[in-house]
């Protein structure tokens, strides 16, 4: 996997956007999660989420193929977030909250990188499968449009399970944040369409550039995140399934919040 930017150097292209630190699009914010429909990339149970039990089947359902994540201690991520303050958190949603941090890299210990954290909420049971999905999915998955998992945590204790997940922090946030009516300013009509191809390239490389076809299934501007050069990356992929077995045409689609046909 490429190595992560730093996030200090200047920008190949300038855009008159004001920066956001804004992670929201990280903590599924806008869509109702089904997690009862369950994805071909959850390879637990939601009942067998001990942190035993995911060293001993990582990632079998959905690829024999090595994964490069980095497995963090809950006291490590502790740190890096000043014990999770309000004053670090960018996102919350029906996941839990994301928090920006600094980590030492695992390859030069004196050079540090931003991050952002997602925390899953221990008081509810959404999200325990897309937590799952998306180690399956962005664990093995090398594209620069797609937003990078470095991590994850998984480590019971006393007060309960904690899991969490290891993102590169993207400093423009999201594509949302730049064409609300909060925003000061939007994104110019050159990079939309910048936007738009760096959206489509990533959807073609999980289409027909792997060896099985995965569909995102939650494409939407908050979705869509923006590095340190205005290069757009799709993330959340908790929703994400494998595309359709061969001879079939089409695979359900369908969540909670979405029309029920397949497309």
């Amino acid at each position: 996997m490429r190595c992560l930017p730093f996030l200090h150097g200047d920008t190949k292209e300038k855009d008159p956007v004001t920066k956001s630190a804004s992670l929201r699009s990280m903590s599924t914010t806008s869509t109702e999660r089904d997690v009862r429909s369950g994805s071909d990339f959850t390879s637990l149970n939601v009942s067998d989420m001990s942190a035993e039990s995911i060293r001993r089947t990582q990632y079998p359902s959905f690829t024999d193929r090595p994964s490069n994540l980095r497995v963090f201690s809950f006291a490590e991520l502790k740190s890096a977030t000043r014990n999770f303050s309000r004053s670090l958190m960018v996102g919350e949603g029906g996941f839990g909250c994301v928090y920006r941090g600094v980590i030492k890299t695992s390859d030069e210990p004196n050079e540090r990188i931003e991050i952002a954290v997602k925390q899953l909420n221990r008081k509810g049971l959404q999200g325990q499968k897309e937590w799952l999905t998306e180690m399956n999915v962005l664990g093995i998955v090398d594209h620069p449009n797609l937003v990078k998992l470095i991590g994850y945590c998984a480590e019971d204790d006393e007060r309960g399970v904690q899991r969490l997940l290891v993102y590169e922090y993207m400093p423009n946030g999201s594509v949302d944040d730049h064409l609300s009516s909060r925003s000061t300013s939007t994104l110019s009509w050159p990079m939309r369409l910048k936007v738009a191809l760096d959206s489509a390239r990533g959807l073609k490389y999980l289409h027909e550039e792997m060896e099985f076809q995965v569909i995102f299934r939650d494409l939407k501007t908050s979705n869509i995140l923006l590095d340190e050069n205005w290069n757009a990356k799709l993330s959340d992929f908790g929703l994400a399934r494998h595309g359709p077995a061969e001879g079939l045409t089409h695979v359900s689609t369908a969540c909670r919040s979405c029309d029920h046909s397949p497309s």
